[in-house]
């Protein structure tokens, strides 16, 4: 019997700002841009999203309910890359890592999630992360 791999998500973006600084707003900032009604646990109820920013730190939301967490940090690298161990749904399990670098007078941004075992939740994701990473590009250095 043999096993068909998955492919990873792969989403790569370009924003008008530096790498350092797209860097910092997708952690330290998450909550200014992450679109919590549409892809959250709490929706609506979500106060606030937090990224701790080291190895072994949590990314979580905050709700009326209580904290759920998205992941935690398996390798940081700021101002360059940072890799999470996703714990949501049926992606639990999965890896998310993201990567800076100067592209012209901003920053390309790489998204990679891997590890799916089945190619439904892989799908979803293929197009969760267009409707993610749209305010991240928009929301710029506000």
């Amino acid at each position: 019997m043999s096993t068909v791999a998955i492919d990873a998500v792969r989403k790569t973006v370009l924003v008008d700002f530096a790498p350092a600084e797209a860097f910092e707003l997708f952690t330290a900032r998450i909550a200014s841009w992450w679109p919590v009604r549409s892809h959250s646990y709490g929706g609506d109820g979500v106060t606030d999203v937090v990224f701790e920013p080291h190895l072994g730190g949590r990314v979580y939301e905050v709700s009326d309910a209580g904290e759920q967490d998205w992941g935690s940090v398996l390798e940081w690298d700021p101002p360059h890359r940072f890799v999470l161990d996703w714990q949501i749904g049926e992606a639990r399990g999965t890896e998310v890592e993201v990567r800076f670098s100067a592209e012209g007078p901003g920053a390309r941004v790489e998204l990679e999630h891997r590890g799916f075992g089945a190619a439904d939740p892989r799908n979803r994701y293929e197009s969760g992360w267009d409707v993610v990473l749209e305010p991240f590009v928009t929301s710029g250095s506000d």
